[in-house]
């Protein structure tokens, strides 16, 4: 029987990841590139931004997944079999990570997760988690400050000459879009042992021991006192890294985010909790998109890159945050319609459907 509050966090977490991707989607060498003159509306969207979504959505994404995996772990009888369901289902999203990296889009988080997640196994019965979770997420993060430090990108605005030579430099055909994705892409795939492989591999496990405490079958409960130490935490580190976003110690501070996701995913995990026990038709239908998780990403990646690169190409240059913000919110109400209209049916996603065809496909070789 699925953990439908386990669900319900992956559905929160998966629709709220494209609030910044369709950032790069559009634009992936940059992301999102201020207009000269900003208003009230766009400087609030771009701090709401940075409080509440810069890296927290995908940081309770990782803390689901390692859940997750000590989940499909004992679910069964623990055992060599057992362990190889989990590898090859890894194995698979792994691939999946990769056609989706080189032939949409190059942030593909699929890959990353993949290889975290096989890593992770290696601590499935462990008693003691906490340090290593420490070590992971921090370490990876002094790296990439002292990196932001050695190689410092100017700001710039939509007037500059070197947002002209960006715009100049844009793909325009699926050829050239396939050509700048295979080049971003290997860059990525360079990243991930430097950095985000351990800091991903951290907030896995930091997800195993919270699992284990019993954070994701209602057993635990924080103090409010406690969770709104972790609010205000995550909200002044956040204010200090918007208000100083275009300067030196703004790039060195970005990084830091990382660090500032965690308390906020925390935030997240006992918000859901109480949404879970208040309104459970909210959690149902949040439940019933975490389900085809899979799907509704990837779908993310097609709808962004044909908006953006295809159908309408000017949006790239034209987009202010009002606009994103507003495609944001149609993108979720179409992932949220689909997703009841596929549990409705009692139709598989066609990702989930084809990752476990793979995966019996592999037990039975």
């Amino acid at each position: 029987m699925r953990n439908q509050y386990l669900d319900s966090l992956r559905g929160f977490a998966l629709l709220g990841l494209s609030l910044t991707n369709l950032f790069f989607m559009a634009n992936f060498a940059y992301g999102y590139v201020s207009p000269v003159t900003r208003d009230g509306v766009e400087s609030a969207l771009s701090l709401l931004t940075t409080v509440f979504a810069d890296g927290r959505f995908r940081t309770l994404f990782c803390l689901v997944f390692g859940a997750a995996l000590v989940i499909q772990y004992k679910a069964h009888n623990k055992g060599v079999d057992n362990l190889f369901v989990i590898k090859s289902r890894l194995c698979v999203l792994g691939i999946f990570g990769v056609l989706h990296g080189y032939l949409l889009w190059p942030g593909d988080i699929l890959l990353n997760y993949a290889l975290s997640g096989l890593l992770a196994l290696m601590w499935l019965d462990a008693k003691h988690r906490l340090l290593s979770v420490a070590l992971l997420t921090v370490l990876p993060v002094i790296l990439l400050v002292i990196l932001s430090i050695l190689v410092s990108e100017p700001g710039f605005d939509r007037s500059s000459a070197e947002y002209a030579t960006l715009l100049s430099s844009l793909p325009v055909s699926y050829a050239e879009l396939l050509s700048e994705n295979i080049s971003h892409f290997n860059m990525m795939i360079i990243l991930i042992p430097l950095a985000t492989l351990w800091n991903t591999l951290g907030l896995m496990l930091l997800g195993m021991e919270l699992y284990e405490r019993g954070w994701f079958s209602g057993q635990a409960f924080v103090s409010a006192k406690m969770m709104w130490a972790w609010w205000w935490g995550s909200v002044l580190a956040s204010l200090l890294i918007w208000s100083n976003n275009e300067t030196i110690l703004g790039q060195m501070l970005e990084t830091l985010n990382w660090l500032a996701a965690i308390p906020m995913a925390l935030c997240y995990l006992v918000l859901l909790q109480a949404i879970h026990q208040l309104w459970p038709k909210l959690s149902q239908v949040l439940a019933i998109v975490g389900r085809y998780s899979l799907s509704l990403y990837l779908l993310q990646s097609v709808v962004g890159i044909l908006v953006f690169h295809f159908l309408f190409p000017a949006t790239r240059v034209s987009f202010t945050r009002v606009e994103y913000f507003g495609f944001f919110l149609a993108l979720t109400l179409v992932q949220v319609i689909l997703a009841i209209l596929l549990d409705r049916a009692k139709k598989t996603g066609p990702a989930e459907y084809l990752l476990k065809r793979c995966v019996r496909h592999l037990s039975h070789m």
